[in-house]
């Protein structure tokens, strides 16, 4: 197997000494500040309007109860019990493995300051729960609901879902859009089965989902802050979180090309040529923003660019193309390798407009809305919806807040 060479014509240019690397630190855009604090507004805003339709209005209290009474019908009718018993403990069960993959997350890539922030944001939630419900908010007797006391936000909800929040805070880039994805299915999953148990209507579920939301985009931010201030101080010498996932992948592709040169020619004692080994070793110092042994530091786009420029004089246009492929196709602006977003921003309104549809077609019915009709059943599907459409919009906020270092 063969590799480009280090490029050494006329076209190979050379930056300053001193140039930035990738992962150096950066100034916090105060758009991104200001950014994240519109969507923590419009997320607990969701939560005021929530509150207000669920607990102050007629019709907000009777679609949640027809909706709870719905949830127990088919409970009994289409869950066998040993379903429903599980059911009763999944939000302690996936609260439990959340913190301990979160955990194991936070030792295995060092992710300290992801992880206090996170934890900030499991007690934050909770306790912001508590004190909605039994401090602030009060849910009048209007006729309508058999218990009139006020389970508005869901403590199981919330319980559950906190931990999944901080399993997306303090996972890595690569692993994000994974856990992003799996966290607000999780997440939703928890709510509609309070409403299968019978413990909460589904708005008790939606305002804890946006709750949790919430801070867990206040933990983002603040982890952000925090690491941006020890990279300026020059106590967190290692980079991001992406730029030490960088190092990682390099380090390890290293070790695997001398293993693969070994096996190629058939000795285990094979040491590569000069001019290969160094290739490879300005590779690795340039993309780890290390120093240039031939003076300055330089990042992963000039030595491809080198490369590039160098393998076109010499007719090795197919060479460069190699070279160009051991670098990451995109990159966030600190230099560090880029990961989409999971759950995506349109899942999330697609759920929204779903569930406003549904709300309206059950408001609108002709008949009288009740358990066991069409309208019954559309307003539990709409309650459903509602729960998954909260849980989507606040991982995907979250999520969006931390793609990128500096969006």
């Amino acid at each position: 197997m063969s590799y480009a060479s280090f490029p050494s014509g006329p076209h190979a240019s050379y930056p300053a000494p001193g140039a930035p690397g990738p992962g150096a630190p950066r100034r916090v855009r105060a758009r991104s500040v200001v950014g994240t604090l519109v969507v923590l507004a419009l997320l607990w805003g969701l939560v005021l309007v929530v509150a207000h339709a669920g607990l102050q209005t007629v019709t907000g209290q009777a679609l949640d109860e027809v909706a709870l009474a719905q949830a127990k019908a088919d409970r009994n009718a289409y869950f066998p019990r040993p379903v429903l018993v599980l059911a009763q403990y999944a939000p302690e069960v996936v609260a439990l493995l959340a913190g301990v993959l979160a955990l194991v997350w936070a030792v295995r890539y060092r992710r300290w300051t992801a992880a206090l922030c996170a934890a900030g944001a499991v007690i934050a939630a909770n306790v912001t729960t508590q004190f909605l419900k039994h401090g602030v908010l009060d849910k009048p007797d209007l006729g309508i609901q058999q218990i009139a006391s006020n389970s508005f936000p869901s403590g199981h909800t919330t319980a559950a879902a906190s931990f999944l929040m901080a399993l997306l805070l303090v996972a890595p880039p690569h692993r994000r859009a994974r856990a992003g994805r799996w966290g607000a299915f999780l997440a939703a999953v928890v709510g509609m089965l309070t409403v299968v148990n019978g413990w909460h209507r589904p708005s008790d579920a939606a305002a804890a989902l946006l709750v949790v939301a919430g801070w867990g985009l206040v933990a983002a931010l603040a982890e952000r802050l925090i690491g941006f201030a020890l990279a300026r101080t020059g106590r967190n010498r290692r980079g991001s979180a992406g730029a030490g996932l960088r190092r990682y992948r390099e380090d390890r592709s290293r070790r695997r090309r001398r293993l693969s040169w070994r096996e190629d020619r058939g000795d285990s004692a094979y040491v590569p040529p000069a001019h290969e080994r160094q290739a490879e070793e300005r590779e690795w110092a340039s993309s780890s923003g290390r120093e240039d042994p031939r003076g300055g530091t330089r990042n992963s786009g000039e030595w491809n660019d080198a490369a590039q420029s160098h393998a076109a004089s010499n007719g090795g246009g197919q060479r460069a193309a190699s070279w160009d492929r051991q670098s990451p196709s995109r990159e966030a602006e600190d230099g560090s390798p880029w990961f989409p977003a999971r759950p995506r921003t349109a899942t999330a309104l697609i759920l929204v407009v779903l569930t406003a549809v549904l709300l309206a077609a059950a408001v609108w019915w002709p008949y009288p809305t009740v358990a066991g009709t069409l309208a019954g059943r559309i307003t539990l599907l709409a309650g459903y919806l509602g729960i998954a459409a909260a849980a989507a919009l606040g991982w995907a906020a979250v999520a969006a807040r931390l793609r990128s270092p500096l969006r």
